[in-house]
């Protein structure tokens, strides 16, 4: 047993190859870089992300806030125009009450 097992570990030693280890050793290195690669593609893709997101939650804002005025402004034209309706309407009726009596009685 003793010598079976020295001529196993003899076998081993002898069938040992650099040129293996060398060719393992530069396909680690090579798979490392393009893992890094891919680690520093995907940190930008989700930066990009991000900043997108936050533009897209700004302009929300600004929309609702662009929102918010142009209904300020209209209900204020609105209310003008009704004031100007019901003034030009009062004088439409006072120059038809003038106009069917003419003397104001």
């Amino acid at each position: 047993m003793g010598i079976t097992l020295y001529n196993d570990m003899v076998s081993v030693i002898d069938s040992y190859d650099e040129s293996k280890i060398k060719e393992l050793e530069l396909k680690l290195n090579s798979q490392q870089g393009r893992i890094i690669e891919i680690m520093e593609r995907a940190i930008v893709t989700q930066e990009k992300a991000s900043d997108a997101l936050a533009l897209a939650r700004e302009v929300a804002a600004e929309s609702r806030g662009n929102q918010r005025e142009v209904e300020a402004t209209l209900s204020s034209v609105r209310s003008e125009v009704n004031a100007n309706l019901d003034g030009i309407r009062a004088e439409m009726k006072a120059l038809r009450k003038a106009s069917t009596n003419p003397l104001g009685n």
